[in-house]
């Protein structure tokens, strides 16, 4: 809680105005910008993430979103081997991209929805946009993992990158495990962002945050497990 000065009033920590006597508490941040941002989130989660919750609008989540999305259909192309249903590697690149800006906006509600109604039932008093910027801006690393990794591990493998004849990992394999772990990693650092920034905006406590993003991962996960047997069905009716 932050107390007010003028008043004694205690306001809530985000608050930039006191609501009884609406004196000043703190700066107010009426914008963010991508790249200072993005690189706070990297260099000083913390003091970003704080950034982040009190600024007024909430500029460029949905992009990051969208990256998001994009990084999530070429994971699942991968997973699935989804590669054996098009001819060409240039076939593919346009459907992967286009199913990820589509997966972009969805995730965006259903994770946000889905990880603001578990801090809710946790007790945060926070707003959803919030959550969702948060959540935008902990998907850094593997929004970065799409624009470095992904056409490095498109120039390598090409089409063998999504389908298993042969195995990526057969044609070049210190390649595709380091490119395979990097990936993983920026994954990891991303989950490790979310409970960071869950943390911080949502006033919890460490085991807190990481039980609510430990829910939401498994829930996201179970979703996908249940829904993966009819993923590679709706691809061969669309196309």
């Amino acid at each position: 809680m932050t107390r007010c000065p003028s008043c004694a009033h205690e306001n809530d920590e985000y608050a930039t105005v006191c609501s009884n006597c609406r004196a000043f508490l703190q700066n107010r941040v009426p914008n963010l910008n991508l790249f200072e941002t993005s690189w706070g989130i990297l260099e000083s989660p913390r003091t970003t993430f704080r950034t982040i919750a009190l600024a007024e609008h909430k500029n460029y989540a949905f992009l990051l979103f969208c990256g998001f999305g994009v990084a999530v259909s070429f994971a699942i192309f991968w997973y699935l081997r989804l590669g054996v249903y098009f001819d060409t590697l240039m076939q593919l690149l346009p459907f992967a991209f286009m199913t990820g800006l589509v997966l972009g906006p969805l995730s965006a509600v259903f994770l946000t929805l889905l990880h603001h109604g578990v801090v809710r039932m946790l007790g945060s008093p926070r707003k959803m946009k919030q959550t969702y910027a948060m959540l935008a801006y902990a998907c850094v690393p593997v929004v970065l993992s799409v624009l470095i990794l992904l056409p490095i591990e498109l120039m390598t493998f090409g089409m063998f990158l999504f389908t298993a004849n042969p195995n990526p990992a057969v044609i070049k394999p210190a390649s595709f495990y380091i490119l395979i772990s990097l990936d993983a990693l920026c994954a990891l650092w991303t989950i490790i962002l979310a409970v960071k920034g869950t943390r911080i905006v949502h006033s919890f406590t460490a085991p807190r945050a990481i039980l609510a993003v430990g829910i939401v991962l498994a829930m996201l996960l179970g979703t996908f497990f249940l829904g993966a047997d009819w993923i590679p069905v709706l691809l061969e009716k669309t196309l």
